[in-house]
């Protein structure tokens, strides 16, 4: 009996054991955004807190890889291999130890490094294309060298060229929020955005070929907190969903984005911890846990470590 008490122990262990992790420690960092760079086999996070851009080996190492005075937070991120760049979102929307009155939920701001020098090779500054509060949260790259970026302060999408040259998308009272608005955005190769309204946690499909044109995606559920985007290796998108939840889901289309079903979701047990944004690598998701709950709360202990998690999907009936 003793044995077989020890067994079902051991089976209710294993049932229960959380997906794999790449821990690391970087204190007071608190990273918003993640990329995985499969030429440097690495991960770019940024730091809400600072605004500098590390790395994080797949064993764990993190290193600064781009230190800034002038930045104050940096969030969503993207590889741009052509070019051998990474993109990322910076402002002064909020937590940032750096924050001023001359910046804060002013400043909007698309910066680019060299993926080998770590300098920066672009500074492109959006403010003055919209008249309102601003927060840079999240952008896509498309195949002929556009940028598209949210403004989760603000209801509008911008879009910056070849060129580097910005301008606004497009603007529509279905991205108005009651605090963070639009968030994880995703280019399809169809000629469409996908993004979601993370006060809403509603998807909105923006065709290209005519942006004012925007569909509310016919959705299973709503997803308030909806963070990051990601397309799988299957054409799959991963929503990050934090406010409370703190799962990832997968969502399907039969119908090109017209409407989604929803297929796969973590388990409860995995404990994400207040996941944001997620990644590919080796064609597995990791997701960034980015503990930013601790920021607005006095009691919690400022993390020293956080950690990049393997999101694996139970199938959902």
């Amino acid at each position: 009996m003793r044995y077989l008490t020890l067994l079902l122990a051991m089976i209710s262990t294993a049932a229960l054991a959380q997906t794999d992790r790449i821990n690391f420690k970087a204190p007071l960092f608190y990273p918003e955004g993640v990329a995985y760079d499969e030429t440097g086999k690495r991960f770019f996070i940024g730091s809400v807190k600072t605004g500098t851009i590390g790395t994080v080996s797949e064993a764990g190492i993190y290193a600064p890889f781009y230190i800034d005075s002038s930045l104050k937070s940096s969030f969503g991120m993207k590889v741009d291999k052509v070019r051998g760049k990474l993109w990322v979102c910076t402002g002064d929307p909020t937590y940032s130890q750096y924050s001023d009155s001359a910046t804060y939920k002013k400043k909007i701001q698309l910066i680019g490094l060299d993926l080998q020098k770590g300098t920066k090779t672009d500074d492109i500054d959006l403010s003055a294309l919209y008249n309102g509060k601003h927060f840079a949260n999240d952008l896509a790259l498309d195949n002929a060298g556009n940028i598209y970026i949210t403004d989760s302060y603000s209801p509008v999408i911008y879009r910056v060229d070849a060129q580097g040259k910005p301008s606004l998308l497009v603007q529509s009272p279905l991205f108005s929020a009651v605090d963070v608005g639009l968030n994880g955005i995703l280019w399809h190769k169809a000629g469409f955005l996908l993004v979601i309204n993370g006060s809403q946690g509603q998807l909105y499909k923006i065709d290209l070929a005519a942006p004012n044109t925007i569909t509310a995606v016919k959705q299973p559920a709503f997803f308030p907190g909806g963070d990051g985007l990601l397309w799988d290796k299957d054409g799959g998108l991963v929503l990050a969903q934090n406010r409370g939840t703190h799962k990832i889901f997968k969502l399907q289309s039969k119908d090109n984005w017209q409407s989604c079903e929803l297929v796969g979701a973590t388990a409860a047990t995995d404990r994400f911890i207040q996941p944001s944004t997620t990644t590919l690598k080796d064609n597995t998701v990791y997701v960034l846990n980015s503990k930013l709950n601790e920021l607005t709360d006095p009691t919690a202990k400022p993390s020293v470590e956080f950690s990049l998690q393997q999101a694996v999907f139970r199938a959902v009936k």
